[in-house]
């Protein structure tokens, strides 16, 4: 079952759809996760060099074992884009120096974690692991992210959820939910959350940059 899912032939089509997770309630289609449990390292090393290093999708997260295998959906990609764009016009705002990281993948052999995410950035210069990483969650369950990203001591998590974003920062005792980002804390959390909602990308840019603090 598992293989007719990744290599999707004619056949499994009607399968596919049955295993498809219903719409939102606004009618957009949500992201598609199925888990793998009892995986070893190696094998999920082998199973994502078997699909392609570069391969547009799917993503995976392994923590510990399990692998989570997720495919994206059209509202994904465009929260991503919006909340990506929304990011980039204030580092140039505000001068913030960054390094773009993408979806560049992270492992840890030692610490059993791997993780492919939505979007993610060094802040001020080029580190091994990024500081400050983004997850659009349409849909809930799969591989606890904090937990893979804890791995790799990542500072700050953000998930899109509900059409609000939820900060996760680092601490002694792990992650814990926060109101504001400590790494951007000028950064108006609201005003993401407004302009994600604006469907046209010319007018939620515009209503991004027009909601910036004027730069002293």
């Amino acid at each position: 079952m598992v293989e007719l899912l990744l290599t999707a032939p004619p056949e499994s089509e009607a399968l596919a759809k049955l295993l498809r997770p219903e719409p939102l309630a606004d009618g957009t289609e949500p992201e598609e996760r199925l888990i793998l449990c009892g995986l070893s390292w190696e094998r999920y090393l082998a199973l994502d060099k078997a699909l392609g290093d570069d391969r547009p999708g799917p993503r995976f997260y392994y923590l510990d074992g399990d692998l989570e295998i997720m495919t994206t959906s059209n509202e994904h990609e465009r929260i991503k884009k919006w909340i990506g764009d929304f990011l980039a016009d204030y580092f140039v705002h505000t001068g913030v120096e960054i390094m773009p990281r993408g979806q560049a993948t992270m492992r840890k052999a030692l610490e059993l974690a791997g993780a492919e995410p939505d979007e993610s950035w060094c802040i001020g210069e080029e580190k091994e692991f990024p500081d400050l990483v983004l997850e659009i969650a349409l849909t809930s369950g799969g591989v606890d992210k904090l937990k893979v990203y804890g791995r790799f001591n990542v500072p700050e998590v953000w998930f899109w959820r509900g059409n609000k974003l939820e900060i996760f920062v680092l601490g002694r005792a792990g992650y814990a939910r926060a109101a504001k980002s400590r790494l951007l804390p000028d950064l108006d959390i609201a005003l993401i959350e407004r302009c994600v909602a604006i469907r046209s990308w010319q007018k939620a840019r515009q209503a991004f940059r027009a909601g910036l603090t004027p730069s002293h």
